[in-house]
């Protein structure tokens, strides 16, 4: 599994939260129990910080962001 996931934060047509995800796994993925909390918690984080985005025409830039996956 790739350590890191890379996301683009962007928006909907209408000025909506919108991400990206370019390197999740695959269909029908084998991943360990440490590997899905490693990447949900990616995925969270990514969330938070798409939500945390300025929508406004004015303000708003689309930003690639790189997660890193701990797993230990």
């Amino acid at each position: 599994m790739d350590t890191r996931l890379n996301v683009l934060l962007t928006q909907t047509r209408d000025h909506k939260p919108l991400a990206q995800v370019c390197n999740l796994p695959g269909r029908d993925a084998d991943l360990t129990p440490q590997q899905l909390r490693a990447l949900a918690a990616a995925l969270c984080s990514a969330a938070d910080e798409c939500e945390a985005q300025p929508m406004n025409a004015k303000r708003f830039t689309q930003r690639k962001r790189e997660y890193l996956l701990h797993i230990d």
